[in-house]
């Protein structure tokens, strides 16, 4: 499995997954990106970090133990499934719940859930 690398940029809202070529610097706006570390902010864990429900090839994940606001000025903005094949992303406007649905197709498995919030930043939970 090649482990997502993600990334933002300094200077506009871009982010950017790096899924191959291991620890390459990205650019944006004529300057290197800032490479993001997950679970780092003082946002509150719980109701942050991504919560996982398998039942047998659907992944249901849903953000926070205690769910998260979801509104324009806070809001989670995509969740990704890392799997042992590759990933999977699915993008979440302010009107909808902190949470999405995932299959996994037959010899693959998911690994991490990743949750991007765009206050608190990135958090992930290992599967």
């Amino acid at each position: 499995m090649c482990k997502p690398i993600f990334y933002k940029s300094k200077h506009c809202e871009n982010l950017a997954v790096l899924l191959q070529g291991g620890e390459k610097e990205m650019s944006c706006c004529g300057e290197p990106m800032t490479r993001l570390e997950a679970n780092t902010s003082e946002g509150a864990s719980e109701k942050h970090l991504p919560v996982v429900k398998k039942e047998g090839d659907k992944i249901h994940v849903q953000v926070g133990s205690v769910s998260h606001p979801m509104s324009e000025e806070h809001s989670i903005q995509w969740i990704y499934l890392a799997t042992r094949q590759g990933g999977q992303i699915k993008q979440l406007e302010s009107h909808q719940l902190p949470e999405a649905c995932f299959t996994v197709c037959g010899g693959d498995e998911p690994l991490e859930a990743y949750a991007w919030c765009n206050l608190h930043g990135l958090w992930k939970t290992k599967i």
